[in-house]
């Protein structure tokens, strides 16, 4: 599974101007920072003390399709999941893509509100 963490390494951006900053930690596990729009400043994490979206734990899932990012902490609150897919058939030129998909464990349904934080969901490409 070593290379199939490389292919998630590096800087990601989206077409809205958010900024994917992937840092390996281990063979299964990196770093992700998180800066939104043009301005490119991290998210302050309102749900979680107001700690910025800056070194968030990551953990390549069992088939090394998919990253996924922590944005509280493991198995509380929410999950940014990259699944990364080659030649992305919904990039215009087909880049190597990384496809977002926000989740929550079903117990902290109050977090609803603070979904808007990582959006909008669209896929990143390197920069």
């Amino acid at each position: 599974m070593e290379d199939d963490i490389s292919k998630f390494i590096g800087e990601w951006e989206n077409e809205s101007g958010n900024v994917l900053v992937i840092q390996r930690k281990t063979d299964l596990s990196c770093s992700v920072s998180f800066f939104k729009g043009p301005k490119s400043e991290p998210v302050l994490r309102l749900y979680c003390g107001n700690s910025p979206s800056l070194e968030m734990d990551s953990y390549l899932t069992e088939h090394g399709e998919t990253l996924q990012v922590e944005l509280w902490e493991k198995e509380k609150g929410f999950s940014l999941d990259l699944t990364y897919e080659y030649a992305y058939e919904f990039d215009k030129v087909r880049r190597d893509s990384l496809v977002p998909a926000l989740s929550r464990y079903a117990k902290d349904a109050f977090l609803d509100q603070y979904y808007h934080l990582f959006e909008p969901l669209e896929h990143y490409t390197k920069r």
